[in-house]
């Protein structure tokens, strides 16, 4: 048996615990430790697991046979045992994955070990660290009598090893002043910003520069995104082991400031998760669902609400206006800054791919169950659809679409000069300008869909 002690900050909140039932299947599972359950002043974890009251909500952690506290019991021919999908959903994706496993030499669909490994610099408030637990205290997370249980022993995470979503290169590194170094070296930790340093990326030229471009362009629009600079890769003071192409030291990379920490006290965690934890849903599974349950989310906590599903409607049509069919659920999320009060944090990865040809744009997601577009490329957020998203979420129409309509006057009078000055290639610039007419045309249509744009 395996297992984590996870904790919120200082507050140790339970176990998650891995142990073979079989050959041929594996328990992982969470445990809250009693006390926290019966804590009605708990910390919150997930939105996802919130119940009605206190009562209900200490019968939710005791029930410890429900999916959302428990992986996959057998194994995935392809991804191995699964955690349970909220604590999957911490864990480090695409290359940055490979080096952790590779580092912890592990697999890369050890998912435990992973998580582990990285268990000092996971994304929000949470830590998990190694649990060393005594026969009885086995057989109460059990709950069955396994006496032949024992405790293997599980290593400190690494101290390098950070845990952060999405597949492209990047480092999660210090500013201090204009230099961006390795968190390890810095004595001045107090003074330093925490930024996540996206870098180039070999066969999408300019991809830095794109997304800077691409989060003012949204700012433009009017929607809240988070802070970024383009600063060039000779002031990153950090080893990564990416092939960069030829990328020199004067290749710019994108940093970006982390939502999940504090810019005042860099040293003080903000408790944050995505979509794909609060619904529940595995990593994997990010393009499924819909935008209609985000809603839903966002209209059940009583700080967001309507002005909450605006924005959310606003980077939408942002996306789509850019060709950004990437705003999947992992790409969304809610943050808590005090700890128990969502908010949303500000866009995050977007990127307007209408500049490289050949990538698939319209919706990541369905906008709704009855509306399966997807990944259509002739997808527009037009007022009929607009129309039958509130009737399904049950809010005013006008107040949506006068907010879509500010929005969208202000990317058509504002974006053609800032595409025109952005330093990319002229291509790339023709496959955004390209993009943003041919929504236009769509809209002034007052069509459901319209041709599709020339191709770059």
């Amino acid at each position: 048996m395996k297992a984590l002690e996870v904790f919120i900050g200082e507050r140790a909140v339970g176990h998650l615990f891995q142990y073979p039932v079989s050959p041929e299947h594996t328990t992982n599972r969470f445990v809250a430790h009693d006390a926290f359950a019966d804590d009605p002043n708990q910390e919150l974890l997930s939105v996802g697991f919130l119940a009605a009251d206190a009562q209900a909500q200490a019968a939710f952690w005791r029930g410890v046979s429900s999916p959302v506290l428990n992986g996959s019991l057998s194994r995935d021919p392809q991804r191995g045992w699964l955690l349970p999908a909220w604590f999957q959903g911490l864990l480090p994706e695409g290359p940055l994955r490979n080096q952790i496993a590779e580092l912890r030499g592990c697999g890369i669909n050890d998912h435990f070990e992973l998580l582990a490994a990285t268990g000092a610099d996971l994304p929000g408030n949470v830590y998990v660290r190694p649990a060393d637990l005594d026969h009885a205290q086995m057989q109460r997370l059990v709950t069955s009598n396994h006496d032949a249980l024992e405790m293997s022993v599980t290593a400190e995470p690494i101290q390098d090893a950070i845990s952060v979503s999405g597949i492209q290169a990047k480092l999660s590194v210090l500013k201090l002043g204009d230099r961006f170094v390795a968190r390890t070296r810095l004595d001045e930790r107090d003074q330093a910003r925490h930024v996540i340093a996206k870098l180039p990326v070999v066969g999408q030229p300019l991809l830095p520069e794109l997304e800077e471009l691409s989060l003012r362009l949204a700012a433009a629009a009017g929607v809240n995104t988070v802070q970024a600079e383009l600063a060039p890769l000779g002031r990153l003071e950090a080893q990564h082991h990416y092939d960069l192409g030829d990328a020199n030291a004067s290749s710019q990379f994108l940093a970006v400031q982390r939502y999940d920490r504090d810019a005042d006290t860099p040293t003080r965690r903000v408790h944050c998760e995505d979509f794909a934890q609060i619904l529940g849903v595995q990593p994997e599974a990010k393009y499924t669902r819909d935008y209609l349950s985000v809603a839903r989310v966002l209209m059940a906590l009583p700080t967001l609400g309507e002005p909450a599903v605006h924005e959310l409607l606003r980077r939408i049509l942002v996306s789509e206006m850019l060709g950004n069919a990437d705003m999947h659920l992992k790409n969304m999320g809610l943050r808590y800054p005090d700890g128990r009060t969502p908010e949303l944090p500000p866009a995050y990865d977007i990127v307007g791919y209408a500049a490289y040809a050949g990538m698939p744009r319209g919706r990541a997601l369905h906008l709704s169950p009855d509306q399966p577009e997807g990944l259509n490329r002739d997808a527009v957020l037009t007022v009929r659809l607009v129309r039958g998203f509130c009737t399904q979420l049950g809010i005013v129409e006008k107040p949506v679409l006068t907010a879509l309509r500010r929005c969208r006057d202000a990317a058509y009078a504002l974006w053609p000069a800032m595409i025109e000055a952005a330093g990319l290639t002229e291509r790339m610039k023709a496959g955004l300008l390209r993009q943003l007419q041919w929504h236009r045309d769509a809209q002034t249509s007052g069509q459901r869909t319209a041709p599709r744009p020339p191709k770059a």
